[in-house]
């Protein structure tokens, strides 16, 4: 891996861990890092494998799933910390990342 591709990935790393909440789009993220997002696609799959996107939904389902878990807050307020467009979007992602609904998840404690 070229030291200016593992530069990049670990401040695409830095700027989700900040912004993951309210930014769910690869393009905030280059512009970030003054890249485009064609370019910032290569280089996270290139070190990882993996896509965007997938780095994006692990750190909004991780999230989703600590406030389900350790807070009152319903799934409407979770959506909108979260910045989902509604609490019916932020329902079907959760469900279709851990394969259960929110109120399931929840109510089972996992």
């Amino acid at each position: 891996m070229s030291p200016r591709y593992e530069h990049l990935f670990i401040s695409f790393i830095r700027e989700l861990q900040a912004h993951f909440r309210e930014h769910h789009d690869i393009r905030f993220y280059a512009s970030r890092l003054n890249i485009l997002p064609v370019y910032l696609s290569r280089i996270v799959r290139a070190v990882t494998g993996r896509t965007v996107i997938d780095f994006i939904n692990q750190l909004l389902t991780m999230e989703a799933s600590r406030l389900l878990r350790s807070t009152d807050l319903s799934a409407t307020q979770i959506a909108d910390r979260l910045h989902f467009a509604d609490q019916s979007s932020f329902s079907k992602f959760f469900t279709r990342s851990k394969g259960v609904t929110p109120r399931d998840f929840r109510a089972e404690g996992r």
